[in-house]
């Protein structure tokens, strides 16, 4: 009797996951071709973000009037905006920081469908830098993430915090690869009725 009750059990968790995954890639897959856009997107978007943070490293440098802390590559920009009397300032950076930011929103806000998304970038030493939208409304966390056919693809079934409150969302999530350089992506969309 107490195996039959066992089985029983197994056989509805084993089921309940199951109905729950494909929950999760049937609320999906309407997105999938959207979220492979915000994908390629995302990409430039983080080429602005590096060229600005390069542009911080040369304003230090020429505040400072030393190279040295500068990475190999940059050394050789510096020295010839330098030499050909070329500069760059905090309002340089500033503009990089607006564009950025400006483009970044722009991602997420073309999308009506779109409730929340977060990028997470891994920097070259090793510490992460997440960049949200909107800015105040972090991703749900503690979910069961089940994995689509896209390599590194995600899916999740949750709440997504909305100005009004919460609404049913599927987030999809691109993880980021194990080395600095490497980004994330995670967009929560409005579930179809």
């Amino acid at each position: 009797m107490r195996l039959l009750l066992g089985i029983a059990l197994c056989c509805s968790f084993g089921l309940g996951g199951c109905s729950q995954r494909s929950e999760c890639t049937s609320a999906a897959e309407p997105y999938l071709d959207r979220f492979e856009t915000t994908k390629r997107r995302t990409d430039r978007i983080l080429d602005l973000r590096r060229a600005n943070e390069q542009r911080r490293l040369l304003v230090a440098a020429f505040e400072s009037g030393d190279d040295t802390a500068l990475p190999q590559g940059l050394k050789a920009i510096y020295r010839g905006m330098k030499r050909d009397g070329a500069e760059v300032d905090a309002s340089d950076v500033e503009e990089g920081e607006a564009t950025f930011w400006r483009f970044f929103d722009m991602m997420f806000d073309q999308d009506p469908d779109v409730l929340q998304g977060e990028v997470v970038l891994i920097q070259r030493d090793d510490s992460v830098s997440a960049f949200r939208y909107p800015r105040e409304r972090e991703v749900p966390a503690g979910l069961r993430w089940h994995g689509l056919r896209q390599s590194r693809t995600f899916c999740a079934v949750a709440d997504c915090l909305v100005e009004t409150g919460v609404e049913p969302c599927v987030l999809i999530q691109l993880r980021p690869r194990d080395y600095g350089g490497s980004a994330g992506l995670t967009v929560g969309y409005r579930r179809s009725p």
